[in-house]
């Protein structure tokens, strides 16, 4: 499937989608998000409804919360078809809600190897198998990695990013608009924390949390590919906590990193392929 995509004033990256034949409604691609979610305001026009007694856990930037669930006969996505979906339910209470009607996770992306191109302006859904077979010459491979969260299946993507030679595992979230890292990567780069009263909160879907102070990293390299003048906010982000890295420096590297390359979620081959730069 080729699918037409915009990025929204947030910074998502949000194509249309369809819930059993109603919309389309702006979805948001969000490699950190293990279950796909439509907001209560999709859930109404489409005539969705929670199955009862059910709930699962939802993680977030800023913490984590138990939603209802409902299966969605059809979900379309350009001309793919995603039959029997179980989505999580949430409601209109963050500004995320505001700017999209849902969230496509990874329990739909991972049926694919995801292409997105700025240039195209289109995000282009493949069989996982003719991505992994190729060696794509002149793009950049980034190795991924699989963090557990919780006792259950749920997992991140992660990779390296090294600033000044010191390795920092980080989150690849396309859901965040933003870069983060915690106190201990702070620490790490020498960077004071302090609580500055001119800073934004970060918002998730299941609340907010500070920003102590940020971070313009001049240089850092991912693989062997160089990103400058890149901008991380700091503070104590809860989503460390729960992927179970707060323990260590750690980062969240989000759709501003990545928003003007072309580049391909190889699923298969666990890896990140990147062909344009800055």
């Amino acid at each position: 499937a080729v699918i037409p995509h915009e990025v929204t004033s947030s910074g998502h990256i949000v194509v249309e989608v369809r819930l059993n034949g109603a919309g389309p409604f702006r979805f948001a691609l969000d490699t950190g998000a293990s279950i796909s979610v439509v907001f209560d305001h999709a859930r109404a026009a489409a005539d969705i409804s929670p199955l009862p007694g059910e709930d699962v856990r939802v993680l977030g930037m800023t913490g984590a919360g138990l939603f209802p669930v409902a299966d969605v006969a059809r979900i379309r996505v350009g001309s793919e078809i995603w039959p029997d979906a179980r989505v999580a339910l949430l409601p209109d209470a963050t500004p995320v809600a505001s700017h999209v009607g849902g969230i496509l996770g990874l329990d739909f992306l991972r049926r694919y190897a995801v292409w997105y191109s700025p240039r195209d302006g289109a995000v282009r859904l493949y069989p996982p198998d003719i991505v992994a077979e190729r060696s794509y010459r002149g793009w950049n491979s980034i190795p991924l990695h699989e963090i557990h969260v919780g006792a259950g299946d749920a997992t991140a993507l992660a990779f390296y990013i090294l600033i000044d030679a010191d390795p920092i595992p980080t989150v690849f979230d396309l859901g965040a608009t933003v870069n983060l890292m915690n106190r201990r990567a702070a620490k790490q780069l020498d960077v004071p924390v302090r609580q500055p009263r001119d800073l934004p909160d970060v918002w998730g879907v299941t609340g907010k949390t500070a920003v102590l102070t940020e971070l313009i990293v001049w240089r850092m390299k991912i693989s062997s590919m160089y990103w400058r003048n890149r901008r991380f906010l700091i503070g104590d982000f809860p989503v460390f906590e729960l992927l179970g890295i707060d323990d260590r420096p750690a980062a969240v590297a989000g759709t501003s990193l990545f928003r003007k390359r072309d580049f391909i979620v190889d699923f298969d081959r666990m890896r990140l392929l990147v062909r344009s730069r800055d």
